[in-house]
């Protein structure tokens, strides 16, 4: 048979059957002739019920005529369920026929109860009615329907023994089928019989038809009232006599006396007839016991007596005792009525009835979801305080031989419910151990927007202290949630932002899924970025700062998380928070290792630059910086083609490193700084760099070797840098001796150095038979003569270059005046050399392919000044001008290497 799909509970559908030579269903015959359900649904219930001849009325072999009345179900669960009414009819021939009308739909809804309740409803379809029926009805409400058949179940009148009799029948065999002695028309006494034991006696639901029997064996009906004479067959007869066992027929008496609203339906239905005997007795006892007073006190009419006993111990003991099989809806229906009425003189009676809706809540809260929860509140709305529901969630949390997962969710909603704070309950912190990580998340993620934001917390920081005392792995189910979640940033901010938490609080949430999700230490972080938020900036990249706090012991980690940063947009100030979690030797070592990715190196210079260090410290700096050439990996393969690039980068780190002050206010990288940082070489930009931080005492040394470095890149034989920048050099060399010297020079200290050309040009050959000296391009290197005796004056009293007077300390007047210069002058001479070194950029910086060009040996002129005339005083005049008037300064010599 047709499953179908569910059907929906709030609709109820409708089809008439009828002879018609144009059915809904094709053909003609018995069949469909109006619906309100759509072509695959009629289809499908077309067949269920045969078009219509699914039940056939006892009319048929001869019966007096009436309505007949069925209530079956379908599908493999019976969730599908079918009231029918049928009546005679005849067909276009006159031939005997019938007509009826289905209701279909859930069998929650559409049962024995609703077509029972509904046996005199206008609108069923009648032959008189069928021609100005239209083949599209109107769907009908489940709702509406119900109503108006309660009114109708409550309408017809019952005889007692007449039902205690048929109750009799079904007590003594509650799984039987059967076959109904009455009158097929007796529908009130039918009604008394289903309400009262449909759901309760016997597993199979208690379908059934009055006046008719179906034709199909498998829809075989549990109650039939026909008069046919093959009904019996297989079948438990009820009669209004009852049977003759006594104690059946008192238990049957019993619950023939009591309403049916009161009764209480048992949790799943009952098979035996002594099971069937304690519930109806212990339903008679909660109706005519405690309860009653219970009602009375609500009603106003309780004796001052009555009222004593009630609110009394034993009258406690009784209520309890009454109350455990109590239904939830009745009971909630009598907290509702008694907190409106609020009776006086009951407070024992008002407690006991809210602490035991809690405990009935917590009981049996996973069979009804929906109607525990309104017992919950009802119990609120009587003044259920915390303490109250704590002893309650204790009493009930000690009687549980197993904790399951629907106990866990019972005991959650419940201490929420009733303000319980798990943080400081002893049954909530038992309990939670037991919940999975997974769980105590969602609790989190669903609690957070809500009033109860700080029990979210509270589960966070539970899950990550269970976590703790196990094994530290991650959690599968943790790491869809993060997935879903993105990375939890939501909940956590919730939390953050409502609890009012400081950063390093939030920074420890993150801490907390991150660890439940993926372990400790994180061994693989890709999975970690893909669980990430979406929209960095409008997390403003809280979750990328916290987690570079969770993983500021692994440099590599640290880095790699930064650089996502930086791909997704983060301003600079983020990144320098999340870079600032590694040390600074972490710093440079990871940025040394980020070869080609040169973006994060501003950030990096800036935490380094920014840092107070002790000397230790910058030592250690100094020494990874070195050890690592000052990243020249890094820079040289981000900017190959881009020397001011390079230029900048170097500067950047040699600022950040040393932590040097500016050149113009007295700062800079110091002598010794400069001859450690040129020591192991460098490219052309970074030894520029390192001019452009040199201080005003390293500059020079800075320039020279920049020079000797270019010329070594040029291909120049050292021979020629040391000629080219002898000059420069030994200054430098002889301001160093200056400054390092702490008295007055040994006279045979400083030896005099000379040129091995100190001829002027313009001068002749030198005295004697020997070969005059040819210029060369590339000139041997220069070596101190061997000292000598100076030649005696000449007679024009002007002294030679070789007549030149010493000083005291032997060193030549040129060393003198060299060591005896000024800063401002060295400046100048510093502006000199400068424009000599570009000069050689401008002259060798073409490409390497090319071969390079003659150097040109440059001219350096000396002036120096006149020494003093042994002249005897005589030979003056008064205005202290040499007697002979027209003597000469030292003249100029020029030489040319």
């Amino acid at each position: 048979m047709t499953t179908g799909p569910l059907p929906a509970p709030g609709r109820v559908d409708q089809i008439v059957f009828a002879w018609s030579d144009r059915l809904l269903a094709g053909g003609r015959g018995l069949g469909p002739v109006a619906t309100s359900l759509g072509a695959d649904g009629l289809r499908v219930w077309n067949e269920r019920l045969a078009g219509g001849d699914v039940a056939v009325g006892q009319w048929l072999s001869g019966a007096p005529e009436c309505a007949a009345l069925g209530a079956l179900r379908f599908g493999r669960k019976g969730e599908h369920g079918a009231a029918l009414r049928l009546v005679p009819a005849r067909d276009p021939n006159g031939r005997p026929s019938q007509l009826v009308h289905a209701l279909v739909g859930s069998a929650s809804v559409v049962n024995a109860a609703l077509v029972l309740g509904l046996h005199d409803w206008p609108e069923w379809s009648t032959p008189e009615r069928l021609a100005a029926t239209p083949s599209d009805l109107e769907a009908l409400e489940a709702a509406a329907l119900r109503a108006r058949a309660r009114a109708g179940l409550d309408e017809p009148s019952v005889r007692r023994d007449a039902l205690a009799g048929l109750l009799a029948g079904v007590l003594a065999a509650p799984c039987d089928s059967y076959l109904a002695e009455i009158s097929p028309d007796d529908v009130g006494l039918v009604a008394a019989l289903v309400r009262r034991l449909d759901g309760v006696a016997g597993a199979a639901p208690l379908t059934m038809l009055l006046g008719a029997q179906v034709t199909r064996p498998e829809l075989r009906p549990r109650l039939l009232a026909v008069g046919l004479p093959d009904a019996r067959n297989g079948r438990t007869p009820l009669t209004a006599s009852g049977g003759t066992d006594p104690g059946v027929a008192r238990v049957a008496g019993l619950l023939a006396d009591l309403p049916p609203a009161s009764l209480t339906r048992p949790r799943a239905p009952l098979t035996t007839t002594a099971a069937l005997a304690d519930w109806v007795e212990a339903e008679h006892q909660r109706a005519t016991g405690v309860l009653d007073l219970v009602d009375r006190a609500i009603a106003g009419t309780l004796d001052e007596p009555t009222r004593r006993y009630l609110n009394g111990r034993d009258g406690q003991e009784r209520l309890r005792a009454e109350l455990r099989n109590a239904g939830m809806a009745q009971l909630t229906d009598r907290l509702l009525r008694w907190t409106k009425a609020n009776p006086s003189g009951l407070s024992e009676a008002a407690r006991t009835l809210r602490q035991v809706a809690a405990d009935r809540y917590l009981t049996d809260a996973g069979e009804d979801r929906d109607t525990a929860d309104r017992l919950l509140q009802a119990a609120r709305r009587m003044d259920l305080t915390a303490a109250e529901a704590g002893r309650v969630l204790a009493n009930w949390y000690a009687g549980l031989p197993k904790v399951t997962s629907a106990d866990q969710y019972s005991a959650v909603y419940f201490a929420l419910g009733v303000g319980i704070d798990p943080a400081s309950d002893g049954t909530f912190a038992r309990l939670l151990p037991g919940m999975k990580a997974a769980s105590l998340l969602e609790w989190s993620r669903v609690l957070a927007p809500s009033d109860h934001v700080k029990a979210a917390l509270h589960f966070m920081r539970a899950a990550y202290r269970q976590w703790g005392r196990g094994d530290r792995s991650g959690d599968d189910g943790v790491r869809a949630l993060m997935r879903e979640t993105e990375m939890f940033h939501e909940t956590i901010h919730d939390i953050v932002s409502r609890c009012g938490l400081r950063t390093d609080d939030e920074n420890e949430l993150y801490r907390t899924v991150v660890h439940l999700a993926y372990g400790h230490p994180v061994t693989d972080l890709a999975p970690v970025l893909g669980a990430m938020p979406a929209d960095a900036e409008a997390t403003q990249f809280r979750p990328w700062a916290a987690l570079a706090d969770v993983l500021a012991g692994d440099r590599a980690h640290v880095f790699q998380l930064a650089a996502q940063a930086r791909r997704r947009k983060a301003p600079p100030p983020v990144l320098e928070d999340m870079l600032g979690v590694l040390s600074t030797i972490d710093l440079i070592q990871g940025l040394a290792e980020q070869s080609g990715q040169p973006g994060l190196l501003e950030p990096v210079c800036r935490v380094v630059g920014k840092r107070t260090r002790t000397p230790a410290e910058q030592r250690a700096t100094c020494d990874v910086a070195l050890a690592g050439r000052f990243l020249a990996g890094l820079v040289e393969g981000a900017w190959p083609d881009e020397p001011g690039k390079r230029f900048r980068a170097y500067s950047f780190l040699l600022q950040a490193v040393y932590q040097a002050g500016d050149r113009a206010d007295g700062g800079g990288l110091t002598r010794d700084e400069v001859d450690e940082l040129v020591r192991a070489g460098g490219t052309g930009p970074f030894l520029l760099a390192v001019v452009a931080h040199a201080g005003q005492d390293a500059v020079v040394p800075a320039l020279l070797h920049a020079a000797h470095r270019h010329a070594a890149d040029l291909g120049l034989p050292s021979e020629i840098a040391e000629f080219a920048l002898r000059g420069p050099h030994r200054a430098a060399e002889a301001r160093a001796a200056g400054r390092t010297s702490t008295g007055p020079a040994h006279a045979g200290t400083a030896q005099p150095r000379y040129a091995q050309d100190t001829q002027p040009a313009h001068q002749g050959p030198p005295v004697g038979d020997g070969p005059s000296r040819t210029a060369t391009a590339y000139p041997e290197p220069s070596s101190p003569p061997p000292r000598f005796n100076p030649p005696p004056p000449r007679p024009d009293g002007f002294p030679s270059d070789s007549e030149q007077e010493w000083t005291d300390d032997e060193r030549h007047p040129i060393i003198v005046w060299i060591t005896g210069r000024t800063v401002q002058e060295w400046a100048i001479a510093v502006i000199g050399v400068g424009a000599l070194v570009l000069l050689c950029l401008l002259l060798f910086g073409g490409s390497d392919e090319a071969p390079p060009r003659r150097p040109v040996a440059p001219t350096v002129t000396v002036t120096v000044a006149p020494s003093a005339s042994p002249t005897p005083p005589s030979s003056t005049t008064g205005t202290g001008t040499p007697s002979g008037g027209d003597r000469s300064p030292q003249p100029t010599t020029e030489k040319t290497p």
